[in-house]
């Protein structure tokens, strides 16, 4: 889930991963910058002007960006494609209003107005469908990075928390379902991997919940916390890691993490739970489910919007030469031991990024969290 930040915004106006967490894309008054993850370098650099919207193509030359009208050429109402090898300009799309969101994946691109979303063919940029939506003035929206299924999911209401999720893959009436997962309008959805799980929260921030794909049943719901707080960014850990992760940056300088596990209770404890579920109404449920929030990360800074992604740990360790085992394979080895490291990823809006060996992920007492490095993300191509 990108960082969208207003025009009026000093510094960086967008930050987002691309799809397999490999770089990051930056827009601000300058221009873009995408910096690799992998050296840690600015690996392409454009001074085109002032840039409110970059979104990568996984580690691709193609690029979608979205100016900020501070220049005539810049309008907010005019998509670019660009291949950054080249530096030349494929495709440009006028739009009636300003674009406000931008997601692609190997077969849609999908364009984001206030009232309406778009959703083009990649490859040709035939219009395939035009979706009217209520008001949805932040672009909330999540396409999923996988094709097969490719859903497309918008909020379906201005006043509650209602989503709606399409089928982008055909061009004919495609509503999947809709879910009902809060009672204040959604600020913040995302899927994983395979598009099986959709995470959102609301405008307050409180309670994240997660709903299983094609029926939209509600799996997970965990508290973040009992103040509201603005949610920047969820994402899934890879579908490797097992039990998942669910990571989500809030406005208060804190990176949350959840694991996507069924707690383990008593057979008649959770028969309690299950018939109070059942009786009482949706938004007193998440009383009677335990929050699950294993670790909690305090990022440098206070209070500094961010956006954070997960990766498995690499089998090679930097340097050393040594041979690890897979995540995957210390985690069926050490089935309920606790061993297995994932990394987690923070880039924040003053354009530092940090990275944090989680580890001890299935230990009883939670996984600890240590940084393990930090760079500028604003540093001049080399």
């Amino acid at each position: 889930m990108p960082l969208h930040r207003p025009p009026s915004a000093k510094g960086i106006l967008y930050l987002a991963f691309n799809q397999d967490n490999t770089c990051i894309s930056i827009a601000d008054y300058k221009g873009i910058k995408i910096y690799s993850l992998e050296t840690h370098k600015v690996l392409y650099q454009s001074d085109l002007g002032a840039v409110s919207i970059a979104e990568m193509l996984f580690c691709t030359s193609l690029m979608a960006y979205v100016g900020a009208g501070e220049q005539p050429t810049l309008t907010p109402r005019k998509l670019f494609l660009v291949n950054t090898a080249t530096g030349t300009v494929i495709q440009d799309i006028s739009l009636p209003t300003s674009v406000l969101a931008v997601r692609l994946n190997r077969e849609r691109l999908v364009v984001v107005l206030e009232r309406r979303t778009l959703v083009h063919d990649l490859k040709t940029l035939e219009l395939l469908r035009t979706l009217e939506t209520p008001s949805n003035p932040k672009g909330c929206c999540a396409l999923s990075t996988c094709f097969d299924p490719c859903l497309l999911a918008l909020p379906s209401s201005s006043t509650s928390g209602t989503m709606r999720v399409y089928n982008a893959a055909i061009t004919g009436s495609s509503v999947e379902c809709e879910v009902i997962a809060h009672n204040s309008p959604v600020a913040v959805m995302a899927w994983n991997q395979d598009a099986s799980l959709l995470a959102s929260a609301s405008n307050k921030g409180t309670v994240l919940r997660v709903h299983k794909m094609p029926q939209a049943n509600k799996v997970y719901s965990f508290r973040r916390g009992s103040r509201p707080a603005a949610i920047h960014s969820l994402a899934f850990s890879p579908l490797d890691i097992q039990p998942p992760l669910l990571c989500a940056t809030s406005g208060h300088g804190t990176v949350h993490i959840f694991r996507l596990e069924q707690p383990d209770r008593h057979p008649a404890a959770s028969a309690a739970v299950g018939f109070l579920c059942s009786v009482m109404p949706p938004r007193l449920t998440d009383v009677v489910e335990p929050a699950r929030c294993i670790a909690t990360i305090k990022v440098p800074g206070r209070g500094v919007p961010a956006i954070c992604a997960v990766q498995s740990v690499s089998s090679q360790q930097n340097g050393g030469g040594t041979t690890e085992s897979t995540l995957a394979d210390d985690l069926n080895a050490n089935a309920g031991i606790g061993i297995g490291i994932v990394n987690v990823m923070v880039a924040t809006a003053e354009g530092l990024f940090y990275e944090y060996h989680v580890q001890d992920l299935k230990a009883p007492q939670g996984p600890t969290c240590t940084l393990e490095g930090e760079s500028y993300l604003l540093a001049q191509k080399i």
